[in-house]
């Protein structure tokens, strides 16, 4: 049972991953497209679903820190498509936000970037907005940065706890 639990965990939020990086690439949301507002919607629409679920989720879970730990992971996606979008959308609907036109490949490269801090310079913002939306991806990622740390201990906490309370159940038990 505990196998299965594992497997949902991961696959839960691999998953929306998924589901959210397709919408990133599939949806029309660029300056050209006829339907650039409807493929907007509908990925606004998608995201705030995306967390509606995720919230409702964690808080029906019987597993608090395992579902914690799950929406993180997911947190982490969801941050990273709703970022990528952004410095595409910059990119495209005001040209000299960065150093180069980006692509939505470039955006999400770009954004990988900044959120493992590799920074490796080949794309820069160059427009005050975009350095300002860079600038909360970065903090920001210090901030989820730490909620997975904090997650980790607690998950290692409640472990050390379990393992303790099943030693000392053991003898008892014999």
């Amino acid at each position: 049972m505990a196998r299965r639990d594992v497997t949902e965990a991961l696959l839960r939020p691999l998953g929306a991953a998924v589901v959210l990086l397709t919408g990133y690439f599939v949806l029309p949301i660029n300056k050209d497209s006829d339907v650039n507002y409807l493929g907007l919607l509908v990925g606004a629409i998608l995201l705030s679903a995306f967390c509606v679920w995720e919230v409702r989720r964690f808080a029906r879970s019987t597993r608090p820190v395992a579902t914690a730990m799950e929406m993180l992971v997911a947190l982490a996606s969801f941050y990273i498509v709703v970022f990528a979008t952004t410095y595409f959308l910059f990119s495209d609907y005001s040209h000299g936000s960065f150093n180069e036109k980006l692509t939505k490949i470039d955006a999400l490269y770009f954004c990988l970037t900044v959120f493992t801090t590799t920074g490796f310079g080949d794309i820069a913002p160059d427009s005050e907005p975009a350095r300002i939306a860079v600038s909360i991806q970065m903090a920001s990622t210090l901030i989820l940065l730490g909620l997975g740390i904090r997650c980790l201990n607690v998950l290692i906490t409640f472990r050390q706890r379990d393992v303790g309370n099943s030693s000392e159940e053991s003898p008892s038990a014999g």
